[in-house]
């Protein structure tokens, strides 16, 4: 019998029309580097007493079933929209031929989606529903290959032996590099830039009501968070004076192939944390930069994500 391997297993996933209930249409292939998203339900030990003749413990009992885990994806043309959608809710789109899907953070509801990993070599198929992307982590950095690691919590799950999937549709895969990276601020390039860390959070909390199947009863959004570093070598004081004055510039980052290809994420409102400039030798000298994003009012949100592609409306509706 063969064994499992991760370069044939194979990640889907669609959005649910009913929260927690998987669609019965054809899913999404989507591209991956690991994922660790399944059920938990762990045991729990019986402190009873008086149930043996000895010292040994009576059986122990599950607790309450707990979906959750990461997903590892490449920052790509088309692919990345669905998560993003996931983290964010529905983009608004313009455009005719080349579209700009605007996504926005803050909303009051957030979708969620069907997700099932596959392990064709068993078979296994592990389907989890009521899925809500809380977190997304990305990293800025010279060279590589441009990654985003979204944490994930969802309702329920259930293993089959045959896909769910129906026939999968795949998109064309076109990946974005680091290589293609650049930051602004207040609309400048901003150099000497050596890398630059961004970690959004949508504060999901777990609502647990009692239950006869041991889940839970939904994944509610709370305060949303942007925070993250930027690490410069010390050429100028720009960064430092603005730490220093405790005022807030609109930062961005962004992955471009071309005018319609992009995908760029805006902080509009980002407040430094005042740094120190170590000496550590005769190499050159460097700052790290925590920052933190707040609502900007002209904005009206704390962060846009606009990702440019030859993709229509639809396909992130």
């Amino acid at each position: 019998m063969p064994r499992a391997i991760g370069a044939n297993c194979r990640l889907l996933m669609l959005p649910e029309t009913v929260y927690g209930t998987a669609p019965g249409s054809n899913w999404r292939r989507m591209p991956f580097l690991s994922c660790d998203l399944g059920a938990e339900q762990p045991l729990l030990d019986a402190d009873v007493i008086g149930v043996g003749s000895n010292r040994d413990p009576a059986a122990p009992f599950l607790d309450t079933v707990t979906v959750a885990g990461q997903a590892v994806v490449p920052v790509d043309l088309i692919n990345i929209g669905h998560w993003l959608r996931l983290l964010l809710g529905a983009p608004t789109t313009t455009g005719t031929t080349n579209f700009i899907h605007t996504f926005g953070s803050g909303a009051a509801s957030l979708p969620s989606n069907a997700m099932e990993i596959g392990y064709p070599d068993v078979p296994s198929f592990d389907v989890c529903t009521g899925v809500r992307a809380d977190t997304l982590e990305m990293d800025f950095t010279p060279t590589g290959a441009a990654t985003a690691t979204f944490g994930l919590l969802g309702q329920g799950s259930v293993r089959t032996g045959a896909t769910s999937g129906g026939t999968p549709t795949s998109a064309a895969y076109t990946a974005f590099n680091k290589a293609q990276g650049s930051i602004t601020r207040s609309s400048v390039a901003l150099a000497q830039v050596t890398g630059a860390r961004l970690t959004y959070a949508n504060g999901m909390e777990a609502v647990r009501t009692i239950r006869a199947d041991r889940r839970v009863e939904g994944v509610d959004p709370g305060i949303a968070r942007c925070t993250g570093q930027i690490t410069v070598r010390f050429e100028n004081t720009t960064l430092l004076a603005q730490a220093q004055a405790g005022t807030s510039a609109e930062f961005a980052m962004a992955f471009t192939i071309d005018a319609n290809r992009s995908l760029t994420i805006t902080l509009h409102e980002v407040y430094l944390a005042l740094a120190k400039t170590p000496i550590e030798g005769p190499a050159g000298v460097e700052a790290s930069f925590d920052f933190r994003a707040a609502f900007n009012a002209t904005a009206t949100r704390m962060m846009t994500a606009v990702l440019r592609n030859q993709q229509a409306a639809t396909d992130y509706a």
